[in-house]
């Protein structure tokens, strides 16, 4: 079918605007100080556009972010840092008992491609959507914390805005997490058909249980994470803990400890033992996704980081040798090869 010229125009037009453009002309009826704010948000959503449609794994991204937090409250109290993953029928619920949030995080958490982490060291998201990448499952995002208490809304389809502007959300009593503890509840998507619903909260089942208790040990600050899962009726399913800590009498020793309860069923728990070394790597490139001070600038603190060595060992300290995972924070992949120390006490202890 042959498209007239003014037919060609209507349909240039309609794409435009599907796509949320204003041209020149619908600019120019507007005073700079609203054109300006109007381009701001135009480019907002094109980069939340980019950064939405990667493929995202946001279980991990948001173990990274719980990771990054301080825990100086948790530490004075003599708590050991965790972060709680409870999954229920229509939602998610992340406890962590981080210090919370502050003026920086928030503004941080409501910014495109941006990040409140600052400095060399540390974990980062990719150019700040870790938070971000919760959309893949969520319509809508309530965050408590401290004096805190705000929502996202973003729904498949929205520009991306409701993504970083916050709503104020009272809390109600029954909801209001306990002194100390920073809470996100994710509320799933609920407009799918009941297929796709089903597929999509098993897929998120599936992705809490490929978590490994060995990702503790390449952590810097969390040493317990929690899953508990429930049913339709809000009865608890199962419940697994893992938690790293280390024998005070064998240095370079770790171990994890895994406890596992299904519904009417007794506990279960599972050690793992390792020798971990830790090492700096020196003469690395600058990584563009970090924010760094002029001093660490200067002194190129981004050239050097911690690589962490971790070796099983049977509770004999006995070295296993199987092939294991290596983490770049997140598990890559078997390396293909066995790997084990030859002789414990050569290794350097750091």
């Amino acid at each position: 079918m042959t498209l007239t010229q003014q037919q060609a125009i209507h349909l240039v037009q309609s794409v435009a605007d599907d796509h949320g453009h204003l041209d020149e002309k619908t600019l120019a009826t507007m005073n700079a100080g609203t054109r300006l704010k109007v381009e701001r948000a135009l480019l907002a959503k094109d980069q939340l556009i980019e950064l939405y449609s990667k493929d995202v794994r946001f279980i991990f991204e948001l173990l990274q972010n719980a990771d990054d937090n301080h825990f100086n409250h948790a530490k004075s109290s003599g708590q050991e840092p965790y972060v709680a993953f409870l999954i229920y029928h229509d939602r998610i619920v992340i406890d962590c008992n981080e210090d919370g949030f502050t003026e920086e995080n928030l503004r941080a958490i409501c910014s495109v491609g941006k990040s409140s982490k600052h400095g060399a060291q540390g974990y980062i998201g990719e150019k700040g959507i870790g938070f971000k990448s919760v959309f893949k499952v969520a319509w809508k995002v309530h965050v408590q914390s401290g004096p805190f208490s705000f929502c996202f809304i973003h729904r498949p389809g929205d520009s991306g805005m409701g993504m970083i502007s916050p709503e104020w959300h009272q809390s109600e009593d029954s909801t209001r997490p306990p002194t100390g503890i920073t809470r996100m509840t994710f509320t799933l998507h609920n407009n799918l058909d009941q297929k796709l619903q089903a597929a999509q909260r098993q897929s998120i089942v599936n992705e809490f249980k490929d978590l490994q208790p060995a990702m503790l040990l390449f952590l810097k600050k969390l040493r317990r994470i929690e899953v508990h899962l429930f049913d339709v009726e809000g009865t608890k399913e199962s419940h697994s803990a893992m938690s790293l800590s280390a024998p005070v009498d064998i240095s370079n020793r770790a171990v994890l400890t895994t406890t596992k309860t299904t519904h009417n069923s007794e506990p279960k728990t599972f050690s793992h033992h390792y020798h971990v070394t830790k090492l700096w790597a020196t003469g690395l490139a600058r990584n563009e996704n970090r924010k760094y001070s002029p001093a660490e600038e200067s002194s190129k603190a981004y050239s050097r980081t911690k690589v962490v060595l971790a070796f099983p060992l049977t509770d004999q300290s006995v070295p296993i040798i199987e092939p294991q995972d290596i983490f770049a924070f997140l598990p890559i992949r078997k390396i293909g090869f066995n790997v084990s120390p030859p002789q414990l006490s050569r290794l350097p202890s750091r």
